[in-house]
């Protein structure tokens, strides 16, 4: 099956595209669409910014997980290193930075493990790119996080537990991608 013929189909026509401030951080865009076939459908998304990192901290025995307050369901939960790439920032300088502002940590190796990874697609526009982080130094900055992170260092085996296991504590699906990406990258995933 060619999947690239498929994801390359004409895209719909967009008319009245407009943008509604939602709040200091979102924006949502209403638009016009019509389809190759003649349908016509209006669709919502949130969009804006400048895309956004994951940072997979590895020291060569552990990775380093968070454990962070999550607004979206109102629990602490499980996670990476993530935030926004600010204007005129790459996103392997983001993806450093917050290493540093998160878990008082940098890299000095970076590794792309994926470009453009999209999370909930039909509804927002953030693209994340997602970096194996290594040869760890400390190196703490000040961030934006309103309570300090807790950090959790788990072998390649304990994670791989967290990610196959169904009743996992670890249920944040781009963690759960991101940290598959990584041990495949290390070699520790058959």
């Amino acid at each position: 099956m060619d999947l690239k013929a498929l994801l390359n189909k004409p895209l719909p026509k967009v008319s009245n595209q407009q943008s509604h401030k939602a709040s200091r951080i979102f924006r949502i865009e209403t638009m016009d669409l019509t389809f190759s076939n003649g349908t016509k459908a209006t669709y919502e998304r949130i969009a804006g910014g400048h895309g956004a990192v994951m940072a997979v901290p590895y020291d060569g025995k552990h990775f380093y997980l968070t454990v962070e307050y999550s607004g979206g369901v109102m629990e602490y939960m499980l996670g990476l290193v993530k935030g926004k790439i600010d204007a005129g920032e790459s996103a392997e300088e983001a993806v450093v930075r917050e290493l540093k502002e998160e878990i008082g940590y940098g890299a000095n190796k970076t590794t792309l493990l994926k470009h453009e990874m999209t999370v909930a697609p039909g509804m927002l526009s953030l693209k994340m790119y997602c970096y194996l982080c290594e040869d760890l130094y400390e190196c703490a900055l000040d961030g934006d996080e309103p309570e300090p992170i807790d950090v959790v260092k788990l072998t390649p085996e304990e994670v791989k537990d967290l990610i196959f296991d169904p009743d996992s504590v670890l249920t944040e699906g781009r963690t759960i991608a991101a940290l598959t990406l990584a041990l495949r990258k290390i070699g520790a995933l058959n």
